[in-house]
């Protein structure tokens, strides 16, 4: 990974961003569950890509989705960002060694499985192409250039209504993929805080 030196300030600067807000954290006290993700980020020739995972039709939750690797915390974490390399090695291979920590974005609830998921940034060193995606969990990656999903036509949003709560729902449409739920929210968190690091 040869970063030049616009994208070595730029990331920089998204480390300073994330360091720097005051970050919304949500109690994943009983029944809720806490868990931890992955926003891997490549950073090849053309620019900064985001690696996704799309879900098999097996796993317990979310099933055939688009999503970030990561998981439900063990007790065995020390903290979230453990949690999230230790299920993103277990997902799709990558070593944590191979991972920056640039910083964490706002919890995230999810009301279908009761998670509290901490999003964490991580900047990828080397390839991507030697990943080993585990069989019975992803079966496949997606790798979205961000400023693809900064184009104002990929992306669309609507409020929902659950009881008293309204939620903003995002929607990134990459070719035959649509990024959404969860996932969603978290691309449009993430791509606020580059666009404020730039």
């Amino acid at each position: 990974m040869d970063l030049t030196a616009a994208a070595t300030t730029r990331l920089d600067r998204l480390r300073q961003v994330l360091h720097e807000r005051v970050r919304r954290d949500i109690d994943a006290s009983p029944p809720l569950l806490r868990a931890g993700v992955l926003i891997p980020l490549v950073w090849r020739g053309h620019g900064l890509e985001m690696l996704l995972t799309r879900r098999t039709d097996t796993v317990l939750t979310h099933k055939g989705q688009i999503s970030f690797p990561g998981g439900q915390r063990e007790d065995a974490d020390a903290e979230t960002i453990e949690t999230a390399l230790r299920e993103s090695y277990e997902e799709i291979g990558l070593e944590p060694s191979r991972v920056t920590v640039l910083g964490e974005l706002d919890d995230v609830f999810t009301a279908v499985s009761s998670f509290v998921i901490t999003p964490v940034v991580g900047l990828v060193e080397g390839e991507i192409d030697d990943l080993r995606l585990a069989p019975d969990e992803v079966r496949s990656l997606l790798i979205v250039p961000v400023d693809q999903l900064l184009d104002p036509q990929v992306h669309t949003s609507e409020t929902r209504s659950v009881g008293e709560q309204q939620y903003r729902i995002h929607y990134y449409t990459i070719g035959d993929d649509v990024i959404w739920g969860a996932t969603g929210r978290i691309v449009y968190q993430f791509l606020k805080a580059w666009e404020e690091a730039a």
